[in-house]
């Protein structure tokens, strides 16, 4: 049976009724992407992977954002392990660094909050013992002149996490203004292959919404990392997401 663009399967997924089955769905924002190749994600540029896993740290660009202020409070970060296992810590805004080390961080969002119920000001995930490393994530706010915190990071990337299999199944690609271009670049880059980043699709867009259904999902293995990036005719505005089926890897037996 099929409900719009479900199908009864896809629904029995979300609701947890097939064993070994989830589903990710990852989207990012870039609000200044120009001739140059950006990640989309809030805090621009490309984006660094770590090679080691390490302790983070949750900093607040506002005051606002700490543990007694008015904004975010407490941000619970979701990622990957050493072993690509998945992992998550919530913590305190200009708090401690994390217990658990990370490899890969996928996702983050503001857990509690003061008055306002979201960030007031720019949140940053980032290494090292008081932030100041590597940035892995941004939670970022929206607006001119007055702004509202999105609570979440706007991240248009994931890695499939160890012991699963992952389906791809539709990605698209939305431009700010109708009068701009971009062409946007969906890589992958499998575990083991010397860190090379491979063109999977490919769209080149005028303004407005673009989407790519795949009829026959494209498997992307254990470990693999996900990246949607772009280039712009000038800086503009370009977000993107797309939605993965996971599966968990069926275990060769032993004889």
């Amino acid at each position: 049976m099929a409900v719009g663009n479900l199908t009864e399967q896809n629904i029995n997924i979300a609701r947890g009724l097939i064993r070994g089955a989830s589903i990710i769905h990852k989207f990012g924002r870039n609000p200044n992407v120009g001739g140059a190749p950006e990640t989309i994600w809030m805090y621009g540029g490309t984006y660094t992977y770590l090679t080691s896993a390490s302790t983070i740290y949750v900093s607040g660009a506002d005051a606002q954002d700490s543990a007694a202020g008015t904004g975010a409070r407490t941000v619970t970060v979701q990622g990957l392990d050493a072993s690509y296992n998945e992992i998550e810590e919530t913590l305190t805004v200009d708090g401690a660094v994390s217990t658990k080390s990370f490899l890969r961080v996928y996702r983050a969002f503001v857990a509690s909050s003061g008055s306002l119920q979201t960030n007031k000001g720019n949140v940053l995930v980032s290494t090292g013992a008081s932030g100041g490393g590597t940035v892995l994530a941004d939670i970022g706010i929206i607006g001119t002149g007055t702004t509202f915190g999105l609570g979440q990071t706007q991240l248009a990337l994931y890695t499939i996490p160890a012991g699963k299999t992952g389906y791809l199944c539709n990605w698209n690609v939305g431009i700010g203004a109708y009068n701009d271009t971009a062409t946007a670049t969906l890589y992958t880059r499998e575990a083991g292959n010397g860190l090379i980043f491979r063109t999977r699709d490919i769209m080149d867009i005028p303004g407005g919404l673009h989407q790519r259904t795949y009829t026959v999902p494209f498997t992307i293995p254990e470990k693999t990392d996900i990246e949607i990036r772009a280039i712009a005719n000038t800086g503009t505005t370009v977000s993107s997401a797309f939605d993965i089926i996971l599966y968990d890897t069926p275990r060769t037996m032993q004889v």
